[in-house]
């Protein structure tokens, strides 16, 4: 049976949520995604700020849960007092069942943002590493405060790397969709500042916010991921976006290269450092 649209969202810790998909229970988490159909469900209990949907199991074996914690506790309640009301005339329910065997799960693939901060992320590490390094060989070369007065400069030129290489991302992306994807209006949903819906090819209807104003904005899409969408900026935002990724990239990539570089002579030859310090 159908349950009332009203049914609130419940977000949990750790970027969990629950909520109503049809006559399922949607549990999603960051990596994965667990449908779970009303006939599979027990009960579902509240405990303070948790939640737990418990599953139907044979008598005398364990039954299988899955919990979220940090929930919303008014609107754990609520949410669990009208599943529990509509699992008594759910078709096909038995009690004495294993649910697990309904339950559908797959795995989500990173969105991209998370692969692009990831990116970003490891590219700092890495930097930051070579950074370690310089000042290892200096010291070792005989100069410790050396190796400590380079450090400052060298976290400077590592976020001015992570900073402009998020910039020439963000630049990239925006520059591919408005070229290779699909452009198209969005409308204010009414009563919802700042949030726009557009229909996808598969007749999906998306959302994106934003706070440029007007019943309509434009953008731009993916047609193989409809939900990688863009609000294309006027050509002086994106160009300069580009010149300040490209200024702060080369200026952290030369000046971390140029860092190394000099360790590593300074290493090789232990007298050359007497003279820049």
């Amino acid at each position: 049976m159908s349950i009332t649209p009203s049914t609130p969202v419940v977000e949990g810790a750790k970027k969990a949520s629950l909520r109503l998909d049809g006559d399922a229970v949607l549990l999603s988490r960051p990596h994965e995604e667990a449908l779970i159909p009303l006939a599979a469900i027990e009960r579902i209990r509240t405990e303070g700020r948790s939640i737990t949907v418990e599953l139907t199991a044979p008598a005398g074996t364990t039954r299988y849960v899955h919990r979220i914690a940090g929930v919303s506790e008014a609107a754990a309640v609520m949410f669990a007092e009208t599943v529990n009301a509509a699992l008594p005339g759910t078709p096909g329910r038995d009690a004495t069942a294993d649910g697990t065997a309904l339950v559908q799960t797959r795995d989500l693939p990173l969105s991209r943002r998370t692969r692009k901060l990831r990116r970003i992320m490891w590219l700092s590490a890495g930097a930051f590493g070579l950074l370690v390094l310089s000042c290892v060989l200096v010291a070792v070369a005989g100069e410790p405060f050396a190796a400590v007065a380079i450090m400052p400069g060298g976290l400077v030129l590592t976020a001015a790397l992570a900073i402009g290489a998020n910039a020439l991302a963000n630049w990239y992306r925006e520059w591919r969709l408005i070229r290779h994807g699909i452009t198209t209006f969005a409308a204010e949903v009414p009563d919802r500042p700042g949030m726009y819906l557009y229909t996808d090819p598969a007749g999906l209807i998306r959302h994106v916010f934003t706070w440029a104003g007007g019943i309509a904005v434009k953008v731009c899409y993916d047609p193989v991921d409809p939900g990688n969408v863009a609000l294309p900026r006027i050509a002086l935002f994106r160009r300069g976006e580009l010149a300040l990724g490209l200024f702060l990239g080369l200026l952290g990539l030369a000046g971390l290269v140029g860092t190394v570089a000099w360790a590593v002579m300074a290493f090789l030859d232990p007298g050359s450092i007497a003279g820049a310090f």
